[in-house]
Parts: C-alpha cells; sequence; structure tokens
C-alpha cells in the first residue's frame, strides 16, 4: 500500500473520528436510531448510533464542502464527525473538536472513535482492517475523494504523524475496558476477525473447518472439530467461497480445509476454490442430512483425539435438530472438552446419532434445553442405549445459555473469557 497524504485547508474560526470463550450468553440486538437533533445531545450517545449516522451519509454520497449544510451540519470533515457526534449545528472545526473529545491509545481505539489532527483533518474509526492493526476503516467527509467515503487507511493516517485518537466524551454505556467488539461487515468477516482474535499471527492454523453461513447445525456441530484440530471455524456461501474467507486461508497458512455438510449445504465449486489454494488440501465430512453431517462430524473428533492422544470420547453433548440457541450455547465447551455435538428430533431419536453414540462408545449424554426442545422420551431412548443422560435447561434459551454456563464452570472453565452474542442468529456465535 502506498504512503501519501490528504490534502485538507486549514478552517478558519467560525467556518468549520488464541484465548476461547467459556460460554457465549445472547443479548437482544438493538435498534438504530437516526436523530436530526440540532442541539448538542443532552444524553449519552451510543456507538451504534455514531456509526449509524455516519454511514447514512456516506450511502448518501453526501458531497464535500467547508461552505454547504446538510441536515444543518457542514459537509466537510468536522462537520461530518459532529453530526455523528449530534454535537451543535453547524458543527465544530478541527481546531476545536478535541474539547469534546478524550485523548485514547491506538490500542484503545473502537468503532465511533477518531483520528484527528488539528487545523488539518479528521475521520471516524470504523474498525480495524487487518490483524496487524496497519490498516483501518474510516468513515469520513474526504476533500480528495469528494465526498462521504468508506475506506482503508494506513495508519495513523497514511504518512502523517500528526493524527492522534480521541473518544468522545459523552459516549453512552461505554465498556471498553473490559468489552473488545468482535465484528464484521457480514457473518462471513466477523468469523474471519474472530479468527484474527484467536490466531494473530500468520501461519499459526494449519487446519481450517469450514461450514456454510447459511444453516447452523454444520458450524455449530463443528466447534468440537475446531477444537480437536485447534482450527478456527469460518464460513462460506453456499455457492462460493468469499474472498475475505480465503485471504483468511491463506493468512493463517492453512495445508488442510474440512467442508462440513454436504453439497446441499456447500456446493462442490466451493471445494474446487479452496484445493486451488497453493498446497491447501481440501475434503468434505457430511451427510445426507444434519443429523448424519453431525454423526459424521462426531466420528471425526474421536478420531482426531485418538491421534493426538488425548483418549477416547466419553461423553456427548444432544441438541435439538430444530433450532440453533442450545447448540449454540454448548458449542465453546464442546470446542475446549472436545466433546461432539450430536443432534436429535425434539421427539425421536435419529437413527445415526444413535448409531454414533454406540460408535464413539460414550457413557454420558447431556440433553440440551426443556420439554419443549427434546421431550422426555429421548432422554429415555438415549438411557436404554446404556448412555446417561443428564438434562441442562432453563425457561428459555437465555437462562438454558446460563445454565450451560454452569456446567462448563463445573468442568474447570471461567468466566474471564466470557463471549456475549446475539440470541436471534447463530452466526456470530
Amino acid at each position: 500500500m502506498g504512503v501519501r497524504a490528504e490534502p485538507h485547508s486549514a478552517y478558519t474560526r467560525g467556518l468549520v473520528s488464541p484465548a476461547l470463550c467459556a460460554v457465549f450468553v445472547f443479548v437482544l440486538a438493538l435498534a438504530l436510531m437516526f436523530a436530526g437533533a440540532a442541539v448538542e445531545a443532552a444524553h449519552a450517545i451510543s456507538r451504534e448510533t455514531i456509526l449509524a449516522r455516519a454511514q447514512r451519509w456516506v450511502d448518501l454520497r453526501v458531497p464535500y464542502s467547508q461552505a454547504v449544510t446538510f441536515e444543518g451540519y457542514r459537509t466537510d470533515c468536522s462537520g461530518f464527525v459532529s453530526m455523528a457526534w449530534v454535537l451543535p449545528t453547524p458543527g465544530r472545526s478541527t481546531r476545536d473538536m478535541a474539547q469534546v473529545a478524550v485523548p485514547i491509545r491506538k490500542e484503545q481505539l473502537q468503532p465511533g472513535d477518531i483520528l484527528l489532527k488539528p487545523d488539518s483533518h479528521v475521520a471516524i474509526f470504523a474498525g480495524w482492517a487487518n490483524p496487524e492493526r496497519t490498516v483501518w476503516r474510516s468513515l469520513e467527509q474526504s476533500g480528495s475523494n469528494g465526498g462521504a467515503v468508506s475506506r482503508l487507511i494506513l495508519y495513523p493516517f497514511w504518512g502523517d504523524t500528526g493524527y492522534l485518537p480521541y473518544r468522545y466524551a459523552r459516549l453512552g454505556d461505554d465498556y471498553l475496558d473490559v468489552i473488545e467488539p468482535v465484528y464484521g461487515r457480514d457473518r462471513y468477516e466477523t468469523a474471519v476477525r474472530a479468527s484474527w482474535v484467536a490466531y494473530p499471527a500468520r501461519g499459526s492454523a494449519r487446519t481450517v473447518v469450514l461450514a456454510t453461513g447459511e444453516s447452523w447445525p454444520d458450524a455449530l456441530g463443528g466447534a468440537a472439530l475446531g477444537g480437536a484440530l485447534d482450527a478456527p471455524v469460518l464460513l462460506t456461501r453456499k455457492h462460493a467461497l468469499p474472498d475475505v474467507v480465503r485471504d483468511e486461508i491463506v493468512r493463517l497458512g492453512a495445508r488442510r480445509v474440512i467442508v462440513l455438510g454436504g453439497r446441499g449445504a456447500v456446493e462442490d465449486s466451493v471445494l474446487t476454490t479452496v484445493g486451488g489454494l497453493p498446497g491447501v488440501s481440501v475434503e468434505r465430512l457430511g451427510g445426507l442430512d444434519r443429523y448424519e453431517t453431525a454423526a459424521s462430524v462426531a466420528r471425526a473428533v474421536a478420531a482426531e483425539r485418538a491421534l493426538a492422544g488425548r483418549g477416547p470420547v466419553t461423553g456427548v453433548y444432544l441438541a435439538t435438530g430444530s433450532d440453533f440457541p442450545d447448540a449454540l450455547a454448548v458449542s465453546p465447551i464442546a470446542h475446549v472438552t472436545g466433546r461432539p455435538i450430536l443432534l436429535t428430533a425434539p421427539s425421536s431419536v435419529p437413527t445415526h446419532t444413535l448409531e454414533a453414540l454406540t460408535d464413539l462408545g460414550a457413557s454420558s449424554a447431556w440433553v440440551l434445553g426443556g420439554e419443549a426442545a427434546i421431550e422426555e422420551t429421548v432422554s429415555a431412548r438415549i438411557a436404554a442405549a446404556g448412555v446417561t443422560a443428564t438434562r441442562i435447561s432453563g425457561r428459555d434459551r437465555y437462562t438454558t445459555a446460563l445454565a450451560v454456563a454452569a456446567h462448563g464452570e463445573s468442568l474447570g472453565l471461567g468466566w474471564a473469557g466470557l463471549g456475549v452474542a446475539a440470541g436471534t442468529s447463530f452466526a456470530d456465535a
């Protein structure tokens, strides 16, 4: 990436921002509100609001000007940040923007913060673009680009060392001293960002587990396999491998990619793309349906455990194949313990699941969720096969997740690495 300066004239006064989780607990998605306030916000605002307001101007391609206003704000760089931070119209200048912010360190930067050079330019930080944290994505009004843009920038701002990071002083509910967001533009990039956290160094994962991002059973069932292989679980589209995922496989230096699910989940074209990467071998691990695929993955976990000298599989987790929350809650524990996740119908145990229990020689099964998820007849059938069945459940998916967390704690896992994800969609967790 070349190094270049971003030209901006000075503004005159009055003119012119791998530790694994013990368990995933769910939170509801926050609604984004667009406030057209013309006065400084009386209450603190969220990062979500800042990013949503800034992205709106980018989507509208608002032209750059130091003299023109849009929705009450100057359409230059400092007016853009003032709008996103809901400051008084027409907006502050780069000379006095720091008066409503606090200086932070590079390692503290989070979406909604800014990179500021007084009397020059200011841009909103939208996130790191690589695990080395040398390139970041901006949201900004750029004079050289003609208006509101989002682009990649070499830290701190191309070759200009005069830029420093700041955080809005009235940011609400900001607990980023203990919270690190893991996010991307979609579920595929978010999975890659999670891989960055767990495997920050290039060439640090010999194997990758790849599952469809369009349905949940294979990805969550693959958690135990990822643990057995010390491998991240990445997501792909059914018809094509996303470029960001391809790049991550290369960055990790993977030599083996295991694709979960049959052709109905991941088409052969994806395997062809992966197999075409230098030095990468690809294999498919699947079945005719989600139950058979989960059973195949469980057998692969047992085989990898044996190769690593970790002993046989003695216990499994049994989750409904009808919905994702319970399998999701236990997936990090399955990753750490190497206990496979098998799937069952709500009122009967599929043949593939029973056969896997026999092949694994498991003596214990933890049944996840209440009887609305898995009926007692399933537990009785498992017990009749010589497997001790223990139910872990709560009133709903959220309290079941807490019960699963307590189970993980009983196995020696702690709360210091807690992961929090939405309980309404499977992909991020």
